[in-house]
């Protein structure tokens, strides 16, 4: 009987000591994700009024709110007494675009506040805001005219960049801290009150005296019953993108989406075209027809081309166990396929959108080398890019060829040139070089390979020269000495 209240006893002693151990989490959490517009933890809605949802600091769409700097843009958090603790502490994530002039009074652009009485002077139980005359971050508290504390950061305040912020306040001090940094505690020796009628605003001082607004997002907004420590606080800073998984699960899921649908249409349309030949009759403005339809057809190939080669490179890094590198690349690739996507609905681009489009994939493909490559973009002064409309994806698997079967082989410095010049006003030339091995040291097999993206231009060349009566042409040279590769092509300029 003995041995068996010695158990009990211990049990409850290690199920309390397990207890006190646990992390305990926030008392209330507003996240902004999927359109959520209720307290996480207690389900207790609050009022968007005049704010759009945009990507957060990991670039998860829909999952942050924008405050547009006017007084009918704003959140209201909500009078409840879990936001307004004597002693707590509140954390979240802001990003402050232009600074907001609209409005009158105080010289501020309100980040949270909440008021300690009916009154438009000294009425902050606790509030953050940006001071737009000293552009420091200013975290400010009172009781009445003659307890009143604040603090202001070190340092001015970097626009359009996310930064975590953090205030704590108890009885006797008040704390902020800026991106896991305390920027300042001043002892405040005094019971924080509250005004049990006034609501946790964000974005909006609600007074007519200073009445001021922000312009810029925020994000999870957290409220704790107690003083973090500085552990707590660098966890949060440092704390993952919570969507990562589910962000790679939805791109892959969309690129599979968008291969079975690109190849549903083009076998659809081949077996079309196959029945538009057997025709005895073929009218030139049938053919003509025909010509442009296989044109669509072959770009819309580029785009899951690219992706397929793409998906291999990101399930290199996920068998490596290269999480923080398949992270990087997905969030880059994920930027770049938005990109090609918003233009894949036009036959044309424009040069200057292009050679963004050849930056960006130039910085994912970084990724995968141990060192980066030399690389250059170089653009005539004469030449005006945001006018002249060229196809689209044109360049890109030169680029791609020449990193993959020409310097990802080669010892040492890799170098790699884009070049972009006027032939007329119907023809753009292209020069793409680079001091990889060339194609004679590669086997035959890796040309094989290399050659289905080099087709689709190919093919889509000959076809502006039919449909439009062109003379485009593609020339791939070796370099002396296999010191590289130099491909030329002349795009047409669209009208």
């Amino acid at each position: 009987m003995k041995s068996h209240i010695l158990i009990f006893t211990l049990f409850l002693f290690f199920a309390q000591s397990f207890k006190s151990q646990e992390k305990k989490g926030p008392v209330a959490k507003f996240s902004f994700n999927d359109r959520i517009d209720y307290n996480e933890i207690n389900k207790q809605k609050i009022k968007l009024v005049g704010v759009d949802y945009t990507e957060d600091r990991f670039g998860n769409p829909a999952s942050s709110v924008y405050f547009s700097s006017h007084e009918f843009s704003y959140v209201n958090l909500g009078t409840d007494k879990i936001l307004k603790p004597k002693k707590g502490s509140i954390s979240l994530w802001v990003k402050l675009e232009h600074v907001a002039y609209a409005g009158q009074g105080s010289t501020i652009n309100p980040f949270i506040i909440t008021k300690c009485a009916d009154r438009e002077d000294y009425n902050e139980a606790y509030a953050l805001h940006f001071g737009m005359e000293s552009e420091r971050i200013c975290v400010a508290g009172s009781r009445d005219s003659l307890k009143q504390v604040a603090i202001y950061s070190m340092t001015k305040f970097q626009r359009f960049v996310w930064h975590h912020l953090v205030i704590c306040y108890d009885f006797d001090f008040l704390y902020l801290y800026i991106d896991n940094k305390l920027e300042g505690k001043v002892a405040k020796k005094y019971e924080t009150q509250f005004n049990p009628l006034d609501s946790v605003m964000l974005g909006s001082t609600a007074s007519k005296k200073n009445a001021r607004f922000f312009n810029g997002l925020i994000d999870d907004v957290e409220f704790y019953d107690r003083i973090l420590t500085a552990q707590e606080i660098n966890d949060i800073y440092n704390a993952p993108n919570p969507n990562k998984y589910k962000l790679f699960l939805n791109w892959l899921l969309l690129g599979l989406c968008f291969l079975v649908f690109v190849a549903g249409i083009y076998y659809f349309i081949k077996y079309r075209l196959k029945l538009i030949l057997l025709k005895e009759k073929q009218q030139l403005e049938l053919h003509n027809t025909m010509l442009e339809t296989e044109l669509r057809v072959n770009r819309a190939l580029m785009n899951p081309h690219f992706v397929f080669n793409s998906m291999n490179a990101l399930q290199t890094f996920i068998l490596k166990n290269e999480n923080e590198r398949a992270n990087n690349y997905l969030v880059k690739f994920s930027k770049l396929m938005r990109k090609i996507l918003e233009n894949n609905m036009s036959e044309s681009i424009s040069l200057e959108m292009e050679i963004d489009l050849l930056q960006k994939y130039l910085e994912i493909e970084d990724l995968r080398f141990d060192e980066n490559i030399i690389h250059h973009i170089h653009v005539n002064p004469s030449i005006r890019t945001a006018t002249i409309k060229i196809p689209i994806m044109m360049i890109q698997p030169f680029i791609e060829n020449a990193i993959w079967h020409g310097l990802l082989k080669k010892p040492g410095t890799k170098t790699l040139d884009v070049s972009f010049f006027i032939q007329d006003e119907t023809y753009l030339k292209c020069v793409v070089e680079d001091n990889g091995t060339g194609r004679k040291k590669n086997s035959h097999s890796d040309l094989e390979k290399k050659s289905l993206g080099i087709s689709f231009v190919q093919q889509r060349l000959e076809l502006f020269n039919k449909i439009y009566n062109l003379s485009c042409s593609l020339i791939i040279e070796d370099k002396p000495n296999n010191t590289g590769t130099i491909v030329i092509i002349d795009l047409p300029i669209l009208k």
